[in-house]
């Protein structure tokens, strides 16, 4: 009996340490598809940064109604202190619609798009958000045009027709500021 017992207890342990071990090498694994998934989410935000970019600073200077002086800062596009520019755009760079988004502030709070990383035969997904906003001379929000908008890309993975929460704790941001050229 009591060489039962101590097989009993034995058979635990090492069905314990099992467990353990295996526990963590999924737990590893877990960790480096998201490192991974990270990179492939920067690239993303890379990309939508570069398209944005090349874009004009505000649509005053496509209208040809700009004069580069200082004045022009009363031409430039603005809202609310709130809600700088105008949101919701399908902008058509992006496969959402037929939105020409020509300028930055056209990709503010444009609609989520859903950007494919194709990977081999596999492909992933990323949803892609865009905030852009007048900012000051310190970078930091101003509630009136300037000659600087800071455009934050945000991108998350995204797995559409699997039930499955990202891999991502967070969404990836990448955010740069545009300064008007005279």
């Amino acid at each position: 009996m009591p060489q039962t017992l101590l097989a009993f207890v034995a058979m635990m342990l090492m069905t314990t340490y099992s467990v353990s071990v295996q526990r963590q090498h999924v737990f590893m694994q877990q960790r480096d598809i998201a490192r991974e998934i990270e990179e492939m989410a920067g690239s993303v935000a890379l990309e939508a940064m570069e398209i944005i970019r090349t874009r004009a600073f505000d649509q005053a200077v496509l209208d040809s109604t700009v004069t580069r002086t200082l004045s022009d800062v009363d031409l430039f596009s603005f809202n609310t202190a709130q809600e700088h520019f105008t949101t919701g755009r399908a902008c058509s760079v992006f496969g959402l619609g037929g939105d020409v988004c020509d300028d930055i502030d056209d990709f503010h709070r444009m609609q989520t798009a859903t950007v494919p990383f194709p990977m081999g035969t596999d492909t992933l997904y990323f949803t892609l958000d865009v905030e852009v906003m007048y900012v000051d001379e310190n970078f930091e929000r101003h509630d009136a045009p300037t000659f600087h908008k800071a455009v934050t890309v945000s991108v998350q993975d995204t797995w559409p027709g699997i039930d499955r929460t990202p891999f991502l704790n967070e969404p990836v941001r990448l955010s740069r500021v545009f300064a008007y050229e005279f």
